[in-house]
C-alpha cells in the first residue's frame, strides 16, 4: 500500500514537472503568420532572444520588434511560453486604425494592465472599459478641457518655464560652454509644473535647485523640503520599478516579486500620505466655501477652482450635497488617489523625456532650430532677457513652423514606442486571421519606411482615412527620409501661399487614440508649447561633441536619451 502511494506520488511530480516545461515552451503558431519557426522547439521561444537585444540597446521596443525588422514584415507572431497568442504589428497606418477606430474590436491589455494594478489598481490605466470606468474618466473630463488649462493650469507652466530659465542661466554661466546634463532639470520642471497643475499647490522642486546652484541657504521650510523628497522618491522609485517590470521576462510576476521589498512598502506609504495631505486641505477649504455660498452658489461655478483636483472634488462634493448623502472622504478614495498619482508619474515623465529629445535635436539641428527661432521672435517680439511672453500669448499665436516642430520632436523621440491591446472578437488585421484573446504590441514608433502592405489587406477604416490625406502620407512628401529630423514635413502651402501646418500629414501616435488614448494629451502639449517657446526665445542650443551627440535611447516605462546633455548660449 505504501509503495503503491510513493509511486503514485512520484507519478504525480513527474506530470506537474513536465506540465511546468511544457507551459515554458511556445503553443501553436497561427497559421500563416511570419514566425522563426526554430522558436517552436525552444524554451520561451523567442523570449530570450528579445531580451538579449533589450540588454544590449537598452530598448525594449527595438526588441520587440526586431522579428518584423529581420522578416521585413508589418505582421509577426512572437513565440514566447504557452499562453495566448502574441502578434507584433509594426505599421503606422494599422496601428493608427487599431487605436483611433476599432475599439469595438480591441481594448486596453490585461498584459499592460498587470503592470499598474499593484501599485495603482483602482487608476483607469489598471482597468478595462466598463461603464464604471467611464464614470470614472467623465469625472477628470473637464480637467483637461482646453478652457480649463488655458485659464488654470496654462500660468503655471509659464512660471515653472520662467524658473528653468534662472536655473539654465546658473548652469550655463557655470559650465562656461561646456555641456552639462540635463535630465534632472527638465524632470524637476514637468513635476512642478504637474504638480500644480493637479493639486494647486507650489511644490518647489525647481526653486530648490535653483538656491542650491547659487549656494544660498533655502528659503523653503522643513515641511516643504520634506514634501519635495518624498515626491521625488515616489516618482523615481515608481517609474524605475514599473520599467523593471516592463523588461524583465514576465512582467506581471516581476511586479508581484517587486511588492515584498521595501522599497515598494516606502513608495506606498508615501505616495498615500503626500497627496493626503493636499487633498485634505483642498477637501476643507471646498466644504467651508460651499456652507457659507450653499450649494447654488458653488456647485455650478468654477470660480474657485485653482487645479484639476479641486474641479473634481468640488463635482463630488455638490453631487453628494444635492442627493442629501454625506459627501465622501477623498483622501480615503483609492480611484481619486490612484488616479492622482498616475497622472504625476506618466504625466511628468513622458514630458520631460519629450523635452530631453527635444534640446538634442536641436544640438543636431542647427538650421531647424534657426528657423524656429526667428519665427517665435516674428511672433513675440523682442524682449528684454529673460524672455517671458504670457502664457495666452504663447497657446494663442498661430505659428506652423511651431506646431511642425512639436509634432516632428513627438514623432523622432516616440518618447511612447510601443502599446499593447486585447483582441475581444477574432478579426483581421493585414489580411491575416487574428482569434479572440491574443495580445497585440503595436509599435508607435515611426522612424522608418514602412514594409510594403497590399492594399487590399487593409481594413476599409484604414483605407479611408489614406484617401482623406490629400498630400498622400508616407507615399508622398510627407513620407520622405522618414528617418531623419525634418519639421517641414508637417507643413503645406495654401493656394495664396501660405504656409500652413497639416496635423494629417502622417499618422500620429505618440499619445496612442481612441478611448484609451492618453488622458492628459492636451495638457503634455500645452507644457511641451510653452516649454520649447521660452527655452529657444532664451537659449541657442550649441553642437555637442561627436561622443555626446548620439540618438541612442534608454527605455523604461519611457524612452528617453541616453545622453541627455545641453550645451547653452544665452541670448
Amino acid at each position: 500500500m505504501a509503495s503503491s502511494i510513493l509511486v503514485g506520488a512520484a507519478v504525480c511530480i513527474i506530470l506537474g514537472i513536465g506540465y511546468v516545461v511544457w507551459q515554458l515552451f511556445p503553443g501553436t503558431p497561427l497559421p500563416g503568420y511570419p514566425h522563426v519557426a526554430s522558436s517552436r522547439w525552444r524554451i520561451f521561444g523567442d523570449g530570450l532572444t528579445i531580451l538579449r537585444i533589450a540588454e544590449r540597446t537598452r530598448e525594449s521596443s527595438i526588441a520587440i520588434f526586431n522579428l518584423n525588422t529581420k522578416l521585413g514584415t508589418a505582421i509577426t507572431q512572437l513565440l514566447l511560453t504557452h499562453g495566448p497568442p502574441m502578434i507584433t504589428v509594426d505599421d503606422p497606418r494599422e496601428v493608427e486604425d487599431i487605436v483611433m477606430r476599432r475599439n469595438k474590436e480591441f481594448d486596453h491589455s490585461w498584459y499592460t494592465m498587470q503592470l499598474f494594478n499593484r501599485p495603482f489598481p483602482h487608476a483607469t490605466i489598471s482597468q478595462h472599459t466598463t461603464p464604471a470606468l467611464k464614470a470614472q474618466k467623465r469625472l477628470w473630463t473637464d480637467a483637461m478641457s482646453p478652457d480649463f488649462l488655458k485659464r488654470i493650469v496654462a500660468p503655471n507652466l509659464q512660471n515653472a518655464a520662467g524658473q528653468l530659465v534662472e536655473l539654465w542661466t546658473i548652469r550655463a554661466e557655470q559650465a562656461a560652454g561646456t555641456p552639462f546634463k540635463v535630465s534632472a532639470d527638465f524632470h524637476s520642471t514637468a513635476l512642478d509644473a504637474i504638480w500644480t497643475a493637479l493639486l494647486g499647490s507650489k511644490l518647489g522642486v525647481l526653486q530648490s535647485h535653483i538656491e542650491k546652484s547659487r549656494g544660498v541657504p533655502s528659503t523653503l521650510d522643513a515641511e516643504t523640503l520634506s514634501t519635495i523628497d518624498a515626491v521625488r522618491f515616489v516618482v523615481e522609485k515608481g517609474n524605475a520599478m514599473v520599467a523593471t517590470a516592463l523588461n524583465s521576462m514576465w512582467p506581471p510576476l516581476a511586479f508581484f516579486i517587486l511588492q515584498f521589498t521595501p522599497t515598494y512598502r516606502q513608495f506606498k506609504r508615501l505616495s498615500t500620505e503626500e497627496v493626503q495631505k493636499v487633498m485634505r486641505r483642498a477637501y476643507q477649504r471646498f466644504l467651508a466655501l460651499a456652507d457659507a455660498k450653499g450649494v447654488a452658489g458653488v456647485g455650478d461655478s468654477d470660480e474657485h477652482d485653482t487645479c484639476a483636483m479641486d474641479l473634481v472634488l468640488r463635482r463630488q462634493i455638490m453631487t453628494a450635497r444635492k442627493t442629501g448623502q454625506p459627501p465622501l472622504d477623498p483622501t480615503r478614495d483609492p480611484q481619486m488617489l490612484d488616479e492622482l498619482w498616475m497622472l504625476l508619474l506618466a504625466g511628468h515623465d513622458s514630458t520631460a523625456n519629450t523635452l530631453s529629445w527635444f534640446v538634442k535635436f536641436m544640438a543636431l539641428n542647427q538650421e531647424p532650430q534657426s528657423q524656429l527661432r526667428r519665427a517665435l521672435s516674428a511672433a513675440f517680439g523682442n524682449e528684454p532677457f529673460p524672455k517671458l511672453p504670457s502664457a495666452n500669448a504663447i497657446l494663442e499665436a498661430d505659428i506652423p513652423y511651431l506646431d511642425a516642430m512639436m509634432e516632428e520632436t513627438i514623432r523622432v523621440a516616440a518618447t511612447s514606442a510601443i502599446i499593447n491591446r486585447d483582441v475581444l472578437v477574432d478579426t483581421e488585421i493585414l489580411g491575416k486571421r487574428v482569434p479572440a484573446g491574443s495580445i497585440l504590441f503595436l509599435n508607435l514608433r515611426i522612424d522608418h519606411t514602412p514594409y510594403p502592405v497590399d492594399e487590399s489587406l487593409r481594413s476599409a477604416t484604414s483605407q479611408a482615412a489614406q484617401a482623406k490625406r490629400t498630400r498622400g502620407g508616407f507615399d508622398g512628401e510627407s513620407g520622405r527620409d522618414i528617418e531623419k529630423f525634418e519639421p517641414r514635413r508637417w507643413l503645406t502651402k495654401k493656394a495664396d501661399g501660405e504656409e500652413v501646418f497639416d496635423a494629417y500629414s502622417l499618422p500620429v501616435l505618440g499619445f496612442g487614440g481612441g478611448y484609451r488614448g492618453c488622458f492628459g494629451k492636451r495638457l503634455a502639449m500645452m507644457e511641451l508649447r510653452i516649454i520649447i517657446v521660452v527655452l529657444i526665445l532664451n537659449f541657442e542650443f550649441l553642437p555637442l561633441p561627436e561622443e555626446l551627440a548620439g540618438l541612442e535611447g534608454d527605455e523604461g516605462v519611457f524612452r528617453r536619451p541616453q545622453k541627455e546633455y545641453v550645451r547653452l548660449k544665452k541670448l
